[in-house]
């Protein structure tokens, strides 16, 4: 929906919902495995399931798991200036969810989302790694508002650009390594969006000017600044294994305030 509320000025709002099934993963169909308890270090006690009949008894099969699926609802709300009186603005705030069971729910903090197995993935071999799997999406961001704009600067021929993001921190859960008769197997503790990387405030801006150097040819400066307040937020763990040293310790992080010049040439006949 979209309605105006003054000359240049509307706003809008659109609601997304999405249902998917049927996605690729794997499945053992010749491991027999049995119920049984761990107990960790702290005390913790996990569910797991024992291999009982050997791992040469393992068939892995790539299929279409029934259990996996994909739910997505998101709300999205615009208020759109557009040109007029020097100045444009643009502001969006969504409000979403992702959840669902996809080869990506084993993935680590900070790595893509993706709905197929690929480059040797093998969650769901193990029906261990299912365990807390189903939630949210690595994906998923819970809020995401922008800010666009841009206006001259008096009397300089100069333009002042800005866009402003903040999103939420994307979401991970604490595993552990556990030793079983199959070997050693990765086990999630919690489930996917209990634990988020930081939220994430960025800021880049640009100034440009126009030089007109005949008819209907130009040139156009432009002097960019990425991240300008240098925001250090992280975008990946070292680990999340909550037994390791490392755990929940930040490894890679987003681009650093960085800038860059820039010469646009533009003719028409």
């Amino acid at each position: 929906m979209e309605r105006e509320l003054a000359r240049r000025l509307s706003i809008a709002a659109s609601y997304v919902h999405k249902d998917g099934s049927d996605y690729i993963g794997w499945t053992d169909t010749g491991g027999i495995y049995e119920s049984s308890t761990r107990t960790l270090q702290n005390g913790m006690v996990v569910p797991v399931r024992l291999l009982t009949n050997g791992t040469a008894a393992r068939r892995f099969l790539l299929t279409n798991p029934s259990n996996y699926f994909l739910r997505y609802n998101g709300m999205v709300l615009t208020l759109d200036k557009r040109w007029s009186d020097s100045w444009q603005a643009l502001a969006s705030y969504t409000l979403s969810k992702t959840e669902g069971l996809e080869p990506s729910s084993g993935s680590s903090p900070g790595q893509g989302q993706f709905s197929s197995t690929f480059g040797g993935n093998t969650f769901g071999r193990d029906p261990n790694t299912l365990t807390n799997a189903t939630g949210r999406l690595s994906g998923d961001r819970t809020h995401v508002f922008r800010v666009m704009g841009s206006l001259p600067i008096p009397r300089t021929g100069f333009v002042f650009a800005s866009n402003f993001q903040y999103l939420t921190g994307l979401p991970w859960a604490a595993t552990t390594q556990v030793s079983l008769p199959q070997g050693l197997t990765r086990i999630l503790l919690e489930t996917s969006g209990t634990r988020r990387l930081s939220s994430q405030t960025l800021i880049d801006v640009r100034l440009s000017r126009t030089i007109e150097l005949a008819r209907k040819t130009r040139i156009e400066l432009l002097l960019d600044v990425f991240n300008a307040f240098n925001s250090t937020a992280e975008e990946r763990l070292a680990d999340d294994n909550l037994f390791s040293q490392n755990f929940g310790r930040p490894s890679v992080f987003v681009d650093p305030r960085r800038a860059m010049l820039g010469v646009r040439w533009s003719f028409s006949q």
